[in-house]
């Protein structure tokens, strides 16, 4: 389990709202679930309107380093965060 400290660290990467809420989203999801949430997941939960919204906030997440995607691009549920070099999942 990762402390908000912890969390707060890793965001100072200068996040928009959006991508900060998008980030702690990631993190409790897959913490509960132990798999990522699909990009409709993401748009529907945080409330982002249409899944491109999703795309385009994780795709920054993913040049900030705070995302990665694990496994084919074309599976779904592949996208995790990162936490101080650690992935969520781990």
């Amino acid at each position: 389990m990762y402390t908000q400290e912890s969390i707060e660290r890793s965001n100072m990467k200068a996040l928009t709202k959006r991508q900060s809420e998008v980030y702690n989203y990631l993190i409790k999801y897959v913490e509960k679930n132990r798999i990522s949430p699909t990009y409709n997941e993401i748009a529907k939960d945080c409330e982002l309107g249409p899944t491109s919204n999703a795309y385009r906030i994780i795709k920054d997440l993913m040049n900030k380093k705070l995302v990665t995607r694990i496994g084919k691009p074309t599976e779904s549920r592949t996208i995790y965060p990162i936490i101080e070099d650690r992935l969520v999942r781990d």
